[in-house]
């Protein structure tokens, strides 16, 4: 707990426990061990994560653009660009059609991008086998549930509370 030292510094004492107690330090942990083992499968075949994750969203079969499949695989829109150039090079990915500001630019998969998520799928699925990540398949079950809240629920828009909401405080608006 906060406390003091000789000339006023404050200073912290803590346990393993209390770090443990951090579930967004824990959420973190987790996620870059889990990024390590995914990252080594991905990169036998030449991808990297959102990589593996455009081919993922493009395989669903729904239209993505460029700044939507930014968002599917949680990284700026200015960031994704070289990647999918790349993967359009590659002949993973193919655009709808010409480029240009303000249009939308649909990209698809390519039979290429379909065959090398078929070699890859499967891997990832074995990785996420419960018993390859020490956890039963109940426990599995909700870790993904809890996991999917707080991605979704980062994408939510804050709410406003205004006047005569159930709350008390107001009616919950988008803002």
């Amino acid at each position: 707990m906060p406390r003091t030292q000789g000339g006023g510094k404050p200073t912290v004492d803590l346990t393993g426990d209390d770090i443990d107690a951090l579930v967004t330090w824990s959420l973190i942990r987790a996620a870059h061990q889990a990024q390590r083992g995914l990252t080594a499968l991905f990169a036998e075949h030449g991808l990297s994560p959102v990589q593996f994750g455009v081919l993922s969203h493009l395989a669903t079969g729904v239209e993505f653009t460029q700044a939507e499949l930014a968002r599917a695989v949680l990284v700026r829109p200015q960031s994704i660009t070289g990647v999918l150039d790349g993967m359009v090079e590659r002949g993973l990915i193919a655009r709808g059609g010409e480029r240009h500001k303000g249009r939308r630019n649909p990209l698809t998969l390519t039979a290429a991008g379909q065959d090398l998520l078929a070699v890859v799928w499967p891997a990832v699925r074995e990785a996420n086998r419960p018993e390859r990540l020490g956890l039963s398949q109940t426990e599995v079950a909700a870790l993904n549930g809890v996991l999917l809240r707080m991605v979704n629920g980062s994408r939510r828009p804050a709410t406003a509370q205004e006047p005569n909401s159930p709350s008390g405080h107001g009616t919950d608006r988008e803002v």
